[in-house]
């Protein structure tokens, strides 16, 4: 037999490489040839301030498949759907989430710098509220949920806590995918929810799953979540091709691409295969979708 001692030594790795988890609905991945999945990001953040219910429900109007959301914690433990670890950008007030209670942060107008598409700011000088993340996964029977928590450390080890205790008195745990750039929160995740909620890859994670794809080691890293969720280039690197496509897809993984507004990358990616979209514009998609014929 020839380079015995590197069969040898490819036998004990693929030994060590832990299994795929399995979930009940390997979801999120879709049929070829299937329509993909309209992804809202922050709701529709280009038609309305992000991640409040404004956004939400507008996407929901649109007819999204996936509200994508961003979730912090308060001071008092309470999940948010916000994605700046302060709240200075979008709102009138400042100062960081995880140091600001839910009753202090209800005083506030999160709507105050929105922009729409005439550069117009509507909801200036108004309110609009922060949402808790129970009223946004309350508020919507009929969509699934991609859920990023954004604490690390500590607070996003509790805040992982709260999460799959809320996803259990919801019972949402097949129409939700949560997600994470902190490996460590994640795997936190996983390890209480005993893998009982689909998860997309964190940052090393995704640096693994890729880059073993790309150089034909894909054996050597079996994947821990049913998602990947990339931009289409990263440090110069192109992801959105067709060979990143049918790595995830080999691995069983559905994959989503994010942020995409622009009309011909989102029809360039869906003939690409991607089995979603996370956009801002999720009406500009059903456009797309709908000039070729779905």
């Amino acid at each position: 037999m020839k380079y015995p001692l590197l069969i040898s030594l490819l036998v004990v790795l693929s030994g060590c490489v832990p299994q795929q988890p399995h979930f009940p609905e390997a979801a999120f991945r879709i049929e070829a040839e299937a329509r993909p999945w309209v992804i809202g990001h922050g709701g529709a953040k280009d038609l309305a301030p992000e991640n409040t219910l404004l956004a939400f429900d507008t996407a929901y109007a649109i007819g999204v498949d996936m509200l994508e959301m961003d979730v912090c914690m308060t001071a008092d433990e309470v999940l948010v759907t916000h994605h700046d670890e302060t709240i200075d950008r979008m709102s009138d007030g400042s100062g960081r989430v995880i140091e600001l209670t839910y009753a202090d942060l209800l005083a506030f107008n999160f709507g105050e710098d929105f922009r729409d598409l005439n550069g117009d700011q509507p909801y200036a000088g108004g309110y609009v509220p922060i949402p808790t993340l129970e009223q946004v996964l309350s508020r919507y029977p009929d969509v699934s949920f991609n859920v990023e928590l954004k604490n690390q450390g500590e607070n996003g080890r509790r805040a992982a806590e709260r999460l799959w205790a809320l996803i259990q008195r919801l019972g949402l745990e097949d129409r939700i995918l949560v997600a994470s750039f902190h490996d460590e929160v994640l795997a936190h995740f996983r390890d209480i929810s005993g893998y009982k909620v689909p998860t997309s890859s964190a940052e090393s994670e995704t640096e693994d799953l890729v880059f073993s794809g790309l150089s034909a080691h894909e054996y050597l890293v079996r994947p821990r979540a049913v998602a990947l969720q990339l931009p289409t280039e990263s440090a110069g690197i192109p992801l959105g091709t067709t060979r990143v496509v049918r790595s995830a897809h080999r691995r069983n993984m559905a994959i989503h691409y994010w942020t995409i507004n622009d009309p011909d990358e989102m029809r360039r990616l869906i003939q690409l295969g991607a089995d979603g979209l996370i956009t801002d514009r999720p009406d500009l998609m059903w456009e797309v979708l709908h000039d070729m014929g779905w």
